[in-house]
């Protein structure tokens, strides 16, 4: 999963506005509040639309009675939710056949576009440059500069890693059992392969990027505006501002016109989808599904 920045992003943000809109009830503030940390690893997850609903269905009949697990349990799925609101606005973007610029991989389907690549490079200008766990997983380069580089051999280190990473990924992966070891270990090499990604490309993206692609694919179309009202908040609450609460909602009533926008007010009416589904108990799991968009094609009639 090549769109991490992004969706944490979005996810922050989400959560940001929606811990002082309205509709939002108690226990999902508290949620939000606790447990953002685990949301962020909900929202860099794939396949939500497949799991995610299943998930509030059956965390709902248990609401009344939750405890701390419970709670991080459903902040992992709300991640999972606004992922899945952050890539039905996105994804069709990505695959707009003009804007394919993917890079060279074992199966080049599953490489980044270039459009996806400047995105990420956007919100890392934007949001996390200064932050060094983004900083330093985009700018590798400069772990030498981190005070506990002089106790460690960052060479010896980085194989390390890839042994360790490569152990555990052999032990997880399922096969079938009849499978000769030359065939398996081809099948593990090709798997861990296909989503290998090339971090000089964000790095060049973020750091040097081409005026002509960050023109097609950021300003051109619109990606962020802050001129929407919900962007604008966004920004406001990151800068430690205290709308009141009817500036939360006016800006979530306004209509979006950039990209970004729009995924973050997808996200927002996702969560509050989900907090009404345990809210009300005549809410069933058809309308559920319904407001998620699950099983539903993207724009264009991608899927999504």
């Amino acid at each position: 999963m090549s769109e991490h920045i992004v969706h944490t992003a979005i996810l922050e943000d989400t959560f940001r506005i929606a811990k002082g809109l309205p509709g939002i009830p108690e226990s999902f503030r508290e949620v939000m509040k606790d447990y953002e940390g685990f949301a962020q690893l909900g929202c860099i997850t794939v396949s939500g639309d497949q799991f995610s609903f299943r998930l509030l269905e059956q965390y709902k009949p248990l609401w009344a009675g939750r405890d701390e697990l419970l709670k991080a349990k459903t902040a992992f799925v709300l991640g999972w939710v606004s992922h899945r609101a952050c890539d039905r606005e996105m994804k069709p973007i990505w695959r707009e056949p003009k804007l394919k610029g993917r890079g060279s991989d074992v199966d080049p389907n599953l490489s980044p576009t270039e459009c996806s690549v400047y995105h990420e490079g956007v919100m890392f200008n934007r949001y996390y440059a200064n932050t060094p766990k983004f900083r330093l997983a985009v700018y590798p380069q400069e772990l030498s500069r981190v005070p506990a580089s002089d106790f460690v051999n960052l060479d010896w280190a980085a194989q390390l890693i890839q042994q360790a990473f490569g152990a555990s990924y052999m032990n997880i992966q399922t096969l079938k059992e009849d499978a000769e070891p030359q065939e398996f270990f081809e099948e593990m090499c090709m798997r861990a392969q296909k989503f290998y990604v090339d971090p000089q490309r964000y790095t060049r993206s973020a750091g040097n990027p081409d005026p002509e692609l960050t023109k097609e694919y950021v300003t051109g179309i619109n990606w962020v505006d802050d001129n929407d009202k919900i962007v604008q908040l966004a920004l406001r609450l990151r800068a430690e501002e205290s709308p009141v609460a009817a500036e939360y909602q006016s800006a979530y009533d306004a209509v979006p016109e950039s990209h970004y926008g729009k995924a973050l007010h997808l996200s927002l009416s996702y969560i509050l989808t989900a907090a009404e589904y345990f809210e009300r108990a005549d809410m069933g799991m058809d309308e559920l599904k319904e407001r998620l968009d699950i099983g539903k094609k993207g724009p264009g009639g991608l899927a999504v």
